[in-house]
């Protein structure tokens, strides 16, 4: 591949596990689709966005028929990108692509993504409007992400607060912008505040407190285990156990037989 492109990806139902050489950001545009990282999981509907560095593992799962996304593959080598870079002074590699995360897009850039969706629908699309499509949604991409790594104000998070809206939604997946308006704060200085007082991403926070009711849950009660996974966030047996295993290092099968 020696050009970024942009192009369709209708998920449907369909599930997998993708690992390439190049980054790649995917932009929800229709229904929902589950994607995991090796430290990240979240939902991509309309408007949310995973950044998927190159040799990043990812597992991905449509939740619904009409799951379909936008895809950005980005060409390590493409002289546009480069000429982007070095005309905003970014290195998309050291910002954007640093590690796997997930973005809500704000109001005026969905209206971006239901505008590139239609010119990507058309079929056969010129190279100029490829272009302008990818270099609009990364240098969006970069000045968010330098609002998420920037140093935030010295505040801390009150995590009673914020463990009790997580346990109160835990069946629900939470976007960053629904935890960060829950504590009254911008998402780019929640998602800092978050990183500097509990060490990990809003999304692996997230993920701990339904892992450790997961962990309740199979050592006290008697739910069946995919009714357990869906109270839990998942709608997967599958991804729930992959989960589970991954904060445990033991199966959820493994602990209900222990427990009994």
């Amino acid at each position: 591949m020696n050009q970024t492109q942009i192009r369709r990806n209708v998920i449907a139902r369909r599930q997998g596990q993708h690992l390439h050489s190049y980054a790649q950001v995917l932009l929800g545009w229709r229904g929902t689709m589950a994607c995991e990282f090796e430290r990240e999981s979240g939902n991509i509907g309309h408007g949310t966005v995973a950044i998927v560095p190159d040799n990043a593992p990812h597992f991905y799962n449509g939740l619904s028929e009409d799951s379909e996304l936008l895809v950005i593959d980005l060409a390590p080598a493409d002289p546009y990108i480069q000429a982007l870079e070095q005309a905003c002074n970014l290195s998309l590699k050291e910002s954007v692509f640093q590690q796997p995360y997930f973005l809500d897009l704000g109001t005026e850039s969905q209206i971006l993504l239901d505008f590139a969706a239609q010119k990507v629908s058309q079929g056969q699309m010129s190279p100029q409007i490829n272009c302008q499509l990818v270099s609009l949604f990364l240098t969006q991409l970069g000045q968010m992400s330098s609002s998420v790594t920037s140093p935030a104000p010295h505040r801390r998070l009150e995590a009673s607060h914020l463990n009790t809206y997580i346990d109160q939604n835990i069946s629900t997946a939470l976007t960053n912008a629904q935890l960060a308006q829950a504590m009254h704060l911008s998402e780019s200085h929640f998602y800092c505040l978050c990183q500097r007082q509990f060490g990990v991403t809003p999304q692996k926070y997230v993920m701990q407190r339904r892992m450790q009711k997961a962990q309740f849950l199979l050592r006290n009660s008697h739910m069946p285990m995919t009714e357990l996974a869906a109270e839990v966030g998942f709608a997967q047996l599958s991804s729930f156990s992959r989960a589970y295993k991954r904060s445990f290092q033991h199966s959820p099968s493994d602990v209900r037989r222990k427990s009994r």
